[in-house]
């Protein structure tokens, strides 16, 4: 009985630990043009907070504040915005971009918030390395919010990160690790880095400053809920969302010729178009770059010399990723139809 209770009263810790209202680092991408990390805010309530005068940094280099302008981030995502308020995407080292903020909103129609900073130009590292939310840029101050250690676990840790995991293991900010070496305690990015498609993302909205908060996932979902599919989910470098579509020519919702995907890998794209006894109406240039997540092909009849007549077309669409010596294809239908 005395076990039932102890126990009980764990998972009550431990469920309020989860609810209590937390910024985190969400989402970040390594050793690309621009880095960036997203952040987002858990409460079990509707609150917001101010951000702006946080760091995200990785502490090497000069590193600046997110704005001097409020930039708020919310626990709820509110219905009279066209983003998800959950969610802040800090570019590290692009300083020429004015931030958007709460007096702005999404100037650029992106769909989500960025804030623009001049970091460290040589921004994360693909071996070693930490992102952290800090109240200023030296991680022995005691201003960490949230922290993690991610490796390439090559053997080689760096000393230098080293020193701003020990900083963060005195804050609670990461637990100790219980490896062989120094680097088992992080997250793992691979022996080869994160690829330029790839992120860590977060698996769920409980914090334990451990590893297994993050994982790899070959989908980048800037400004949205992550979707943590592994690096290497399946054996397909795609697939479509709709086996059958309808498309309406010069119809507000039928018309844009849409033919929703979900792509696995970086990919090449081709479509080719048939009516039902074969002939061939309408061929893509191969050469449609894809990443992975939703992608979108287009076939718009209005654009053909000759206006295909209403009926039944099969569509084979073609995909091909050389470095993984992948190539595949698939079919599916679409109804054409120029009534309304």
């Amino acid at each position: 009985m005395l076990r039932t209770i102890i126990l009980s009263v764990l998972v009550l810790l431990l469920l309020e630990q989860g609810l209590r209202p937390g910024l985190m680092i969400n989402e970040f991408v390594a050793e690309t043009e621009s880095d960036w990390v997203e952040l987002t805010f858990v409460s079990a309530e509707g609150k917001k907070i101010d951000i702006s005068s946080f760091f995200i940094t990785m502490y090497y280099g000069n590193n600046e504040r997110l704005s001097h302008d409020p930039v708020s981030i919310y626990s709820h995502d509110r219905p009279e915005t066209p983003y998800d308020d959950r969610f802040v995407v800090v570019h590290l080292a692009m300083p020429d971009v004015p931030d958007e903020t709460d007096l702005t909103g999404d100037t650029n129609g992106n769909g989500r918030i960025d804030v623009y900073c001049n970091n460290y130009f040589g921004s994360l590292w693909n071996t070693d390395g930490v992102v952290a939310i800090d109240s200023d840029d030296d991680p022995g101050n005691g201003g960490i919010v949230d922290f993690v250690f991610y490796s390439n676990r090559d053997g080689s840790p760096n000393d230098t990160v080293l020193s701003y995991v020990a900083a963060a293991l005195a804050q609670g900010q990461w637990q100790n690790y219980t490896g062989k070496t120094s680097q088992d305690c992080a997250v793992s990015i691979g022996k080869k880095g994160l690829a330029s498609h790839m992120s860590l993302s977060r698996t769920h909205n409980v914090d334990t400053n451990t590893a297994n908060d993050f994982m790899i996932s070959s989908v980048q979902t800037p400004g949205r809920p992550n979707i943590t599919l592994p690096s290497h989910p399946f054996r397909h470098l795609f697939r479509p969302l709709r086996q059958r579509l309808t498309i309406i020519p010069g119809h507000i919702y039928f018309g844009r010729g849409e033919i929703p995907l979900f792509v696995f890998f970086p990919c090449i794209l081709k479509t080719r178009i048939f009516s039902m006894d074969g002939f061939l109406i309408h061929e893509s240039p191969m050469g449609i770059p894809a990443n992975p997540g939703l992608f979108s092909l287009v076939w718009n009849p209005l654009f053909q010399r000759r206006n295909p007549p209403t009926g039944l077309y099969l569509c084979k669409i073609e995909a091909l990723n050389s470095s993984l010596r992948m190539a595949e294809e698939r079919v599916i239908y679409i109804v054409l139809s120029h009534y309304r």
